[in-house]
């Protein structure tokens, strides 16, 4: 569990589980420089990385604390799921509930849940199972869902990545009326933006804070792995418009970097993110 502040905002990880992801087998676009791999991961922390190289995903939440709101920011996997097409997830029992507690956050307190998009580990914990049901698990919150993202998601067909997670931790928080559809841009609270970043699903977003002189961007799954700072066109095999994600990557590495605003990728090993410096041969990530 690490805590960091963006100005007046605190912001604490809830780590559920991680896992090593091989870049070879799991991304595309590397078109003939897959011998740069490891020459790529040398410019980076070793902290990002495995004892044997490959990339660490962590799956996580984080808890922000602004003036007014208290924000969690993605839900992970959750418990008890049916996930046949992700066995490392099927039925998962972990205590992400005690470790969020450990933060000194109670579920009934929290104000807005966000889910950067509706991907199976960034929405498991929206609901969780009682008495055969599930049912949201921060009772008080509003859920915000992109309009785009969720009209995407409603739309899976049965047996594709997708419908199953929408079913259990999408449609229960609907039906309870707990969500709230809303726009890129939309404000969350004086400090807190949604931010589109779209490609890796169609309404894909991160958020922007910003308090005092302090910014930082949470991208979500736009960058998987440090590799794509300096290889944007890489892109994971789940990636739903390659292109489109290629062209946010290269925007956001022009906008944010050799400035101060912290980068915070949904999965790095590295909580409270890094900082983006330019160099002839792309982009280093500098921890925060």
């Amino acid at each position: 569990m690490a805590t960091f502040h963006v100005g007046a905002v605190s912001v604490t990880e809830v780590v559920e589980t991680d896992m090593p992801v091989p870049v070879s087998l799991a991304f595309h676009g590397l078109d003939g420089e897959a011998h740069l791999i490891d020459t790529l991961r040398d410019r980076y922390p070793a902290g990002l990385f495995t004892p044997g190289g490959d990339p660490l995903l962590v799956f996580r939440s984080h808890v922000l604390r602004t003036p007014s709101s208290v924000i969690v920011l993605d839900t992970c996997w959750g418990n008890h799921k049916e996930r046949l097409l992700d066995p490392y997830a099927h039925r998962l029992d972990t205590p992400y509930l005690d470790r969020l507690a450990a933060t000194g956050t109670d579920p009934a307190e929290v104000d807005y849940v966000f889910c950067t998009h509706l991907h199976q580990d960034h929405v498991g914990w929206n609901t969780r199972l009682v008495d055969g049901a599930w049912v949201p698990t921060f009772p008080n919150a509003v859920y915000l869902f992109v309009a785009a993202e969720y009209e995407h998601f409603r739309s899976v067909p049965a047996g594709s990545h997708g419908h199953d997670s929408f079913a259990d931790s999408v449609a229960p928080v609907v039906a309870a009326g707990r969500h709230r559809l809303v726009e890129p841009g939309f404000a969350i609270d004086e400090t807190v933006r949604i931010l589109p970043l779209p490609g890796h699903t169609p309404g894909h977003s991160g958020l922007h804070v910003t308090s005092g002189s302090q910014e930082a961007v949470f991208t979500g799954d736009l960058f998987h792995v440090p590799h794509q700072f300096a290889r944007p066109g890489w892109h994971i095999v789940s990636e739903h418009d390659a292109r489109q994600a290629t062209e946010t990557r290269r925007d956001v590495l022009a906008r944010y970097a050799d400035t101060r605003v912290r980068i915070v990728p949904a999965h790095f090993a590295l909580p409270a993110g890094g900082h983006l410096e330019s160099r002839p041969d792309g982009y280093a990530y500098v921890p925060a």
